[in-house]
C-alpha cells in the first residue's frame, strides 16, 4: 500500500512538473533573450528552449536575407546539417506568401489544400526533410523567419499545448532576432564606410610604391638579360633564369598595384549582363571540369542591361568564379544567379560550399595583399572592389566558417 502511494505522489509530481516546465522555460527565454546581440546565438538559443519543453526530432530555422531576397538557414537541431545548409526559400514563393498572409503556423498533414497550392519544389523540400509544421516568425508585421519542425516520434500528433509553448516564443525570438539583424546591418555600414576610406588611402601609396619599384626593376631586368646573353656556364645560367623569373612575378604584383590603385579606363558599352557572366563561366569551365566542381545557374527570365566595361567586369567575376572553384578542392557546386533588385539594380550572387571564411578575416578579405592561398598576391579581391566600385555598384562578402562563402554583386541598370 505504501508503495502504491509513492507511486502515485511521484506521478503527481511529475505531472505538475510538466505543466509548470513551459512556463519556466518561457520565462527564461523572454529574460535572457534581449540582452543577446549575436542573431546565431538567439537562434541557437531558441531552438534549445523548444527542445527542453518539446523533444523534436528536428528544428530548422530560416532567416530572411534582405540581400539575396531569400529565406536562408540560419539554425538547426537534430538536422543533418548539410541537408539543412542548402534549404531556401525566395520571398515571393508560396509558403512564405501563405504564412504572411495567415500568420498562422500551418500544419501539414491537416492543410491537403495548401499542400496543393505549394509548389513542388516546396513540397519536395518539405517532404525530404520530414517537415510537420511550419511557423511564421513574425516582427513589426514583417515575415522574418520560418521555423520548419519535424515530425514527432511514431507520427504522434502535435499537442494544444506544444503548439501554444511554440507559438508563445515566436514574437520574442522574432523581436530579438530583428534588433540583432538592425545591429549587424548598421555594424556593416559602418565597416563598409570605413573600408572605402581605407582602401582609398593605400591606393594613393599602392600608386606611388609601384611607380618607385619599377624604375629600378627595369635596370635589373635589363643587367640579368645582359649577363644571360653572354653564355655563361650551366650553374650560372640557371640561376639567372630564376632571377629573371622572380622579377617578371615582381612585374606582375606592380601591374596588378597599379590596376588596384588606378583602373583602366573604362569603356563603357550597353550590353546583357548575363552574357558577360556565362563568358566568363565559360573560361573557368575547364578548371570546374578538372576540381569536379559542378555549375548550378539561375538564368534571369529577361536581360538585364547595363552599361559597363565588358573586359573589366570579365575579369571580375573571373576572380569571383576561381576563388569559389578553388574553394572547393574536393568537389562541390557552385551556385551563380542573377536578378533584377528594387527595379534599379542588377543583382549577382556566387554561392560556394567550400571552406568558408573566419569571422576575424571578414574585415580583411578586400585589403591589398591579405591572403589565405598560399602563393597568392592578395590583390585580386582589392581589384574586383575597384572595378565594381568603378560601375557605381557594391560588392559583399558572407561567409561563415565550414559553411561556404556567398560573394553579392549589385550593379546599376540601364
Amino acid at each position: 500500500m505504501v508503495n502504491v502511494l509513492g507511486f502515485i505522489r511521484r506521478r503527481l509530481s511529475a505531472k505538475k512538473r510538466n505543466e509548470e516546465l513551459p512556463l519556466l522555460v518561457f520565462k527564461e527565454f523572454e529574460g535572457s533573450v534581449n540582452l543577446i546581440e549575436d542573431s546565431d546565438h538567439i537562434a541557437r538559443n531558441f531552438l534549445g528552449k523548444i527542445r527542453e519543453v518539446v523533444p523534436l526530432p528536428k528544428l530548422i530555422l530560416l532567416i530572411h536575407d534582405a540581400d539575396i531576397g531569400r529565406f536562408v538557414y540560419t539554425a538547426s537541431a537534430n538536422a543533418v546539417e548539410d541537408e539543412a545548409r542548402s534549404i531556401s526559400f525566395p520571398r515571393n514563393s508560396r509558403l512564405v506568401k501563405w504564412l504572411k498572409v495567415n500568420e498562422t503556423y500551418l500544419e501539414i498533414s491537416r492543410r491537403s489544400g495548401v499542400l496543393e497550392y505549394l509548389t513542388g519544389r516546396e513540397t519536395d523540400i518539405l517532404a525530404a526533410l520530414g517537415v510537420e509544421m511550419c511557423f511564421p516568425l513574425i516582427s513589426m508585421n514583417r515575415l522574418i523567419g520560418i521555423l520548419l519542425v519535424g515530425k514527432k516520434p511514431r507520427g504522434e500528433p502535435f499537442t494544444k499545448l506544444e503548439i501554444s509553448f511554440i507559438s508563445s516564443l515566436l514574437p520574442h525570438a522574432g523581436i530579438a532576432l530583428e534588433n540583432a539583424l538592425l545591429f549587424r546591418e548598421q555594424r556593416q555600414r559602418l565597416r563598409r564606410m570605413s573600408r572605402a576610406d581605407k582602401l582609398a588611402t593605400v591606393g594613393e601609396l599602392a600608386a606611388g610604391a609601384a611607380h618607385e619599384i619599377r624604375n629600378p626593376l627595369t635596370a635589373i631586368r635589363s643587367s640579368l638579360q645582359y649577363l644571360e646573353s653572354k653564355g655563361p656556364d650551366e650553374t650560372s645560367r640557371k640561376l639567372l633564369a630564376t632571377a629573371l623569373q622572380e622579377t617578371e612575378r615582381i612585374d606582375g604584383i606592380v601591374s596588378a598595384l597599379l590596376a588596384f590603385s588606378r583602373p583602366s579606363e573604362i569603356s563603357k558599352e550597353r550590353h546583357d549582363l548575363w552574357e558577360t557572366i556565362e563568358e566568363s563561366l565559360e573560361l573557368v569551365s575547364f578548371q570546374a571540369r578538372t576540381q569536379k566542381v559542378a555549375v548550378s545557374k539561375a538564368v534571369p527570365p529577361a536581360p538585364l542591361f547595363i552599361r559597363a566595361d565588358r573586359a573589366q567586369l570579365k575579369q571580375l567575376f573571373l576572380n569571383v568564379f576561381l576563388n569559389a572553384i578553388q574553394a572547393m578542392p574536393a568537389g562541390g557546386t557552385m551556385n551563380v544567379e542573377a536578378r533584377i533588385k528594387d527595379e534599379r539594380k542588377a543583382f549577382v550572387t556566387v554561392t560556394d560550399i567550400g571552406e568558408g571564411i573566419p569571422e576575424e578575416n571578414l574585415d580583411r578579405i578586400f585589403d591589398p595583399f591579405f591572403t589565405t592561398k598560399k602563393g597568392g598576391t592578395g590583390l585580386g579581391l582589392s581589384i574586383c572592389y575597384n572595378i565594381v566600385k568603378s560601375h557605381q555598384g557594391d560588392i559583399e562578402v558572407k561567409s561563415k566558417a565550414g559553411q561556404g562563402t556567398t560573394i553579392l554583386i549589385t550593379l546599376p541598370l540601364c
